[in-house]
């Protein structure tokens, strides 16, 4: 045998025991039970998974890639993408949206553990999770579900096999066919690890109706690759946030993009109702119902959309009589509550009552079985909820199911005991309504912020053109990193230092060769994590430190030594939509520094002493979710630029009655501010989107607040957690420092004050933190990815 000969063999002889041994004698339903056990058994699990769908058709073909990814940690903490949903548990919170309910994201305490039953509680959740090409995220079950095995092989046509061996990202893997009637279900598993590396899905039915469709042949090929999944990656828990947008409303469930109700016509006349029969005592009438106001729900059984709004008829009641109540002495209002049901009269009363109690009703049950009254209503569709004023007026007409169905019983049953006519209400209500939902279609169909999730794509490698990164070091010792801050001359500090958050709760610095000086577990309450840092020096030169979140309800202030000096706000937190933004700067020059918070919600913006002690603020702004600070100047307190619901740039400051605004060309997401202009003058920088997502830094006049120039950036929206992505150094030695401005694609521009790019950098991998220094005569960029901290010197530098 010739001696390459003999060599191919005995690679091939180890390949082969590599991908036998683990799985021989064991047959394929054993193979998934030990898998079964390790997902159920797994602390944690994390994988970057897609779907491909290719579509085939004569000699074309089509290509679509989805999100199908998964991160979890026992017992409480998710985050999902799949297709066009995105769902957080952080252990307190689990927040949903769906890209074709845009504007509403979903907000509910989590249940501990976790269950599958409060993962596709939610209709429009549930659906969008199983209803897409691949069907349920499959790493759900395998992680929640006690039956998985049992669930994969419930529909199978004959017992699973084993049909072959191979390679995923060079792991060994079994591959398992399971027929169905919808053809083969593939399962790529490596038996090592117990690990479901890839999963082609039956498309027999799926490609029969497009090919119907179509009238000609079409392919369908439906793979899910399971890229990187792991039990032991380490997860930062920035993973686990979730960054509402600043005009989205958070809703305990997601309605649908439907055109609100016209004001119904009878609105504002004499109410004609006909008798409804009792089921128990006489017939309810007219007059019966004078003297109190009155909600009559007319339903039916099997009439699935009373389960929704049934409970929100009954709630609006209930907050009604109890405001009432508050506001006369205890006095609680009469509402006479009928649950009118058109079911007809061999449907028996007590079938009535347990439908009526499935869907969750309270009112007193009464029949219209030849829905006489609800024709006398002009009541064509169910359910409907019609409010009679106690004078005997059509105060309102509810019809079908939303999410404001409790304020607006509510509303109209105060307006109608104040003796107030509601026409007006109930127009303004439906023109406010009618606004939103033109608004929230135009996001729908991609015309603004808030449209369907796009995949991430991360671009390769590449240097710059301008000057060659060379690697410095890696941080091996930083196995979580997050944001940095870098702290050299241009900031004060001497020597240099790297300071990057290990994880939510731990601070490492290190020196300008990231050799570790010092790591810092932050004295935080239990539930509480950080996710940036801010720093200043004060008057005497000693430095001070903010740490919080973004949508947490606190921020922490920490000593030159990291020792924990104060939170605000205190007990009690910033209230249920937390904080928006937060800065740490001397407004005033009196050489103490403050902290500026933002509030998202009707927070506004706040200032307040070092120990929590409030100093001024501004809730007219409303929400706020960006600040900068503004320039220094001498005997002049300093301004707090603000980003605001809607994009808006405002100029805040102490004294000043009414912060003037400035709507930007397009909506503004974030706003930082720096030295970066010629002489180290003071420079401000907008990120913004245009209506079609395509990202763009603006460059702001810091006192006009006008825009000077647009910059644009790769698009493609950030799937790694909160993450600072814009900071500023001097890389180049010059009297203009830079921006470093991070985008979604893994890439780094390095820009001038005015918008000038010196270069641009693409790292090749999902980017977590950035900063960049200089060090004697050398500049550093600082790039952080979810496993590494590494600096890359500027060398060969070449500019114009």
């Amino acid at each position: 045998m010739k001696p390459a000969l003999r060599s191919s063999v005995g690679r091939l002889a180890t390949v082969v025991l590599s991908l036998c041994l683990p799985g021989c004698g064991a047959d394929p339903r054993g193979i998934l039970e030990e898998v079964g056990r390790a997902y159920r058994a797994a602390a944690t699990y994390s994988d970057d998974g897609r779907v491909v769908v290719r579509l085939t058709r004569g000699g074309d073909a089509t290509e679509r890639v989805l999100p199908f990814r998964v991160a979890f940690s026992r017992p409480d903490r998710v985050r999902i993408e799949a297709y066009d949903a995105r769902i957080v548990a952080d252990g307190t919170t689990f927040l949903g949206a769906v890209g074709a309910v845009p504007g509403q994201v979903l907000a509910e305490p989590v249940t501990t553990p976790l269950t599958l039953d409060q993962l596709f509680a939610e209709d429009e959740l549930r659906s969008t999770l199983t209803e897409g090409e691949a069907g349920c995220p499959t790493q759900l079950p395998l992680l929640l579900a006690d039956d998985t095995v049992e669930l994969i092989l419930a529909d199978a046509t004959s017992p699973p096999r084993i049909s072959g061996r191979g390679e995923i990202d060079g792991q060994p893997c079994v591959r398992v066919e399971i027929p169905k009637a919808d053809g083969i279900l593939e399962l790529w598993i490596d038996p090592a690890a117990k690990l479901l590396r890839r999963m082609k899905v039956p498309t027999d039915a799926y490609a029969a109706e497009l090919t119907r469709q179509a009238a000609a042949p079409v392919g369908v090929s439906v793979v899910v690759d399971f890229a990187n999944a792991s039990f032991a990656a380490p997860i930062p828990a920035e993973a686990f946030a979730f960054e509402v947008p600043a005009d989205a409303r958070r809703v305990s469930r997601l309605e649908p993009l439907v055109p609100p109700q016209p004001v119904h016509p009878l609105v504002g006349t004499k109410a004609e109702v006909p008798p409804l029969e009792a089921v128990a005592g006489p017939p309810v009438t007219r007059e019966s119902l004078a003297g109190a106001p009155a909600v009559l729900e007319f339903f039916f059984a099997g009439c699935g959309p009373s389960s929704h709004t049934m409970p929100q008829v009954a709630s609006g009641i209930a907050e009604f009589v109890a405001a009432h109540a508050r506001r006369h002495g205890g006095e609680r209002p009469t509402v006479h509550h009928l649950a009118v049901s058109i079911d007809a009269a061999d449907v028996t009363v007590d079938a009535l009552r347990k439908q009526l109690a499935e869907f969750g009703g309270v009112g007193t049950l009464v029949r219209d079985p030849q829905a006489v009254a609800a024709r006398a209503l002009a009541i064509e569709s169910f359910p409907a909820a019609v409010v009679i004023a106690a004078d005997g007026t059509v105060a309102d007409v509810l019809i079908g199911r939303h999410g404001g169905i409790a304020a607006d019983v509510a509303e109209v049953l105060a307006a109608t005991a104040d003796g107030k006519p509601t026409v007006t209400l109930v127009r303004a209500r439906y023109a406010r309504r009618l606004g939103d939902y033109r608004r929230d279609l135009a996001r729908a169909a991609g015309a603004g912020p808030g449209g369907r999730l796009s995949e991430r794509v991360i671009v390769p490698r590449r240097q710059p053109v301008r000057f060659k990164l060379e690697r410095a070091w890696r941080a091996s010792g930083v196995m979580l990193p997050g944001n940095v801050v870098c702290l050299d001359g241009a900031r004060g500090a001497d020597p240099t230092r790297v300071v990057a958050l290990d994880g939510w709760r731990t601070v490492v610095e290190l020196d300008a060769t990231g050799r570790e000086q010092g790591r810092y577990e932050l004295a935080l309450p239990r539930d509480d994590g950080v996710g940036f840092l801010r720093t200043t020096l004060d008057g005497s030169g000693r430095r001070w430190w903010l740490a919080g979140r973004r949508g947490g309800q606190r921020v922490f202030v920490f000593d030159a030594e990291w020792r924990l000096k104060a939170a605000y706000p205190g007990s009690g937190g910033a209230g249920p939509e937390g904080i928006g933004a937060a800065e740490l700067a001397d407004l005033d020059g009196d050489g103490t520094p403050e902290i500026i918070l933002g509030h998202r919600g009707t927070g506004g913006v706040e200032t307040v002493t070092l120990e929590g002690g409030t100093l001024w603020g501004d809730r007219s702004l409303g929400s706020v979710v960006g600040l900068a600070i503004g320039p220094p100047g001498e005997a002049v307190e300093r301004t707090v630029l603000c980003v605001c619901t809607g994009g808006r740039l405002v100029a805040a400051e102490r004294g000043r009655e009414q912060a003037p605004d400035v709507t930007p060309p397009v909506p503004l997401t974030a706003v930082f501010s720096g030295p970066v202009a010629p002489d180290h003058a003071w420079a401000v920088l907008g990120l913004a989107a245009r209506e079609s997502a395509k990202p763009f830094a603006l460059g702001i006049d810091p006192a006009a607040l006008s825009t000077d120039w647009q910059l644009p950036l790769p698009e493609g929206p950030r799937r790694d957690g909160p993450f600072e992505p814009v900071c500023w150094a001097d890389l180049l030695g010059t009297t203009r420092r830079q921006w470093l401005i991070a985008a979604a694609d893994g890439s780094v521009t390095v820009a001038w004050a005015d918008g000038r790019v010196v270069d641009r950098y693409q790292h090749g991998r999902p980017l977590t933190g950035i900063g960049g220094y200089r060090d004697g005569d050398t500049g550093h960029v600082v790039i952080a990815t979810k496993d590494a901290l590494e600096a890359y010197r500027l060398a060969d530098i070449a500019l114009d």
